[in-house]
């Protein structure tokens, strides 16, 4: 009876032992998992975009050390550190900005005081003439500013074009070691597609479809023997469609897609795994559940790069869009101070300007959010196969 208790207990120590040694072992092998995907991958091209951000949102960017990610490292800063951040870099817009505020204002005072001489005298023939010279001056400036907006919009969407060029290729690669073939490869040609497509239309349609509206627009303020106001309101209204479709279309991909090609993933690599333990007892099972280890690395090395680049979509518009959100703001400034003093012209103008410079940041904002839909429809897609599985 002893022997049988002394042996009953040494079966329970060497099991026990073993199930460690094999749980240290299934630790071993996700870390040496993750060190040698991570060192496959070219993560040079997306660090290198890393690099452009100013320092300040340098800090917001998430490591893709394999320390860090098996440490679970926590983000750099707080929501609240973010929002100081922001609110820093929108008063450094402002004070950027403050030129083109001390000249708009300037030149409103300037015909204002132009409007009030013209009707203290019979001859308004030059007071006019002056009048009309400021306003040139003033619509100048307001062309200025749109094209410093349209550039800076210009150049965020390119640098969020050749990031997602860097970056899906990436996810597409992750994916199917997550076993999201099918995934990979629909998504990856149609989103490559389709991201240029974005990109295209913003930058070559959209941006000069607001900008032929505001000059018609400002032709109607400054005369009313030419006036086209219905042409300059059907553009406006033209590129917000475009917008709206370009929206639409997009997300009704990437819902779509998204929830018919996982399914087909889980279900194929479930069949393989099953006919792998049947087929084959001893060493299928092994090969399977090795198989797990390394999946679960790939899936962990996928959901930091989806952040990293969700990360850094939000930096590379947080900027533009800031600096154009300041150029609006001093244009509602001016017009709030001016609409007492000016001509209704004036304030027309400047209103005109406003509302351009919001459609540049509409149009800049839902380029972003596309972009950003997408990862997050290409990360939740390589978690729902593995879960499907």
């Amino acid at each position: 009876m002893t022997s049988c208790l002394v042996l009953l207990l040494c079966l329970i120590l060497s099991g026990a032992c073993w199930a460690q040694g094999e749980a240290s072992w299934d630790g071993q092998l996700f870390q040496d998992s993750i060190r040698a995907q991570l060192e496959e991958l070219d993560l040079g091209q997306l660090l290198r975009f890393a690099e452009l951000l100013d320092e300040d949102y340098q800090e917001l960017i998430p490591s893709l050390n394999w320390r860090d990610l098996l440490a679970g490292a926590p983000a750099p800063q707080s929501a609240g550190d973010l929002f100081l951040l922001l609110f820093r870099s929108f008063l450094g817009e402002l004070r950027v900005s403050f030129s083109l505020l001390r000249q708009l204002v300037v030149i409103g005072i300037l015909a204002a005081l132009l409007q009030r001489l013209s009707s203290s005298f019979g001859s308004r023939m030059v007071v006019d003439l002056a009048f009309a010279v400021c306003f040139l001056v003033l619509v100048y400036l307001g062309l200025q500013s749109f094209r410093v907006a349209a550039g800076v919009a210009q150049e965020a969407v390119g640098s969020m074009v050749e990031f997602m060029h860097s970056l899906l290729p990436m996810l597409s690669t992750l994916l199917v070691a997550v076993g999201g073939v099918t995934s990979a490869a629909v998504f990856h040609p149609l989103l490559w597609a389709l991201v240029s497509l974005t990109a295209s239309l913003v930058q070559r349609l959209l941006l000069p479809l607001i900008l032929l509206s505001t000059a018609f627009s400002l032709v109607s303020h400054f005369s009313s023997e030419l006036a086209f106001p219905k042409i300059g309101s059907l553009l406006r209204q033209a590129v917000i469609t475009i917008l709206g479709v370009m929206f639409i279309v997009f997300s009704g991909f990437m819902v779509v897609r998204g929830a018919v090609a996982p399914i087909a993933d889980g279900i194929s690599l479930r069949t393989a795994k099953y006919l792998t333990k049947t087929f084959i007892p001893i060493a299928g099972s092994m090969f399977a559940d090795t198989l797990e280890v390394v999946v679960g690395g790939s899936l962990l090395i996928k959901n930091a790069v989806g952040v990293f680049g969700l990360v850094m979509i939000l930096c590379l518009v947080a900027a533009p869009l800031i600096k154009v959100l300041a150029m609006v703001f001093v244009y509602k400034v001016v017009g709030a101070l001016l609409q007492p003093l000016c001509d209704r012209r004036v304030v027309q103008t400047l209103e005109t300007m406003e509302s351009s410079l919001v459609l540049v940041m509409i149009a800049l904002g839902t380029a972003a959010l596309m972009f950003f839909l997408a990862v997050t429809v290409l990360v939740g897609i390589g978690n729902l196969a593995v879960f499907m599985r």
